[in-house]
């Protein structure tokens, strides 16, 4: 094995285990949260801070950098076989990784601050308009949106480079007919968010578990050194 193609393998892995973990502590966190049919429910439920609310979000903010990474060697796999088109698909990761950034920072940062002010009677009224706009979890706010817009920009490259992959044989084909299908998902996702519609709002959700998914015949044509 090479070392451009050891150096593949070990992000691919490494996308893998951080995105294995987001899945884990979100089936947690969704667990332990009860009902979040109401903003009250979600103030309630984000209000804990505890340190499952910090892992999450430390480890989503590594998943975003992860995922930018693996992008990079997704294009350098793919510009061999379509060098245009590639560059066009990898231009959309860094803006991607961009978006949600800010979203899952602003969790570990701006809302801790939020809900602090928020225990202040004379600042609650302005902290909870604040946070109706700053939780991710809350499906009405701003930073939600943001996260969506996120994860549909880098259903554009999903696309893109998952279509080339469709060129190659064995786990790169599989691999890239499920990040395509990750993107499709995740634009469909965005669509529902602008159109107040639940369930295809739920896009994004199906298309990490679809990236998770690619990740894996990813990782067994990388380690194989194909």
């Amino acid at each position: 094995m090479s070392a451009r193609t050891k150096l593949f393998a070990v992000v691919s892995l490494m996308a893998l285990i951080v995105t294995v973990i987001w899945l884990a502590l979100l089936i947690a966190d969704t667990a332990r949260a009860g009902p979040l049919d109401t903003f009250e429910q979600v103030l309630a439920h984000v209000s804990n801070l505890d340190a499952l609310y910090y892992l999450t979000y430390a480890n989503a903010a590594l998943t975003v950098l992860a995922t930018t990474l693996l992008f990079s060697v997704l294009y350098l796999t793919c510009k061999t076989t379509a060098p245009e088109l590639a560059l066009l698909g990898f231009v959309f990761a860094p803006a991607y990784a961009a978006v949600n950034l800010v979203v899952y920072l602003s969790q570990l940062t701006v809302v801790p601050a939020l809900l602090t002010a928020h225990q202040q009677a004379q600042h609650q009224a302005a902290a909870e308009l604040l946070l109706q706009q700053t939780i991710q979890i809350w499906p009405g706010s701003g930073i939600s949106f943001l996260n969506s817009l996120g994860y549909a920009i880098l259903g554009v490259p999903s696309i893109i480079l998952g279509a080339i992959l469709l060129w190659r044989r064995g786990s790169l084909r599989l691999a890239g007919a499920l990040l395509a299908l990750n993107g499709l998902a995740c634009v469909v996702g965005l669509i529902g968010t602008l159109a107040g519609n639940g369930l295809l709002g739920n896009g994004s959700l199906v298309g990490g578990a679809l990236y998770l998914l690619a990740l894996i015949p990813l990782n067994v044509a990388f380690w194989k050194g194909k």
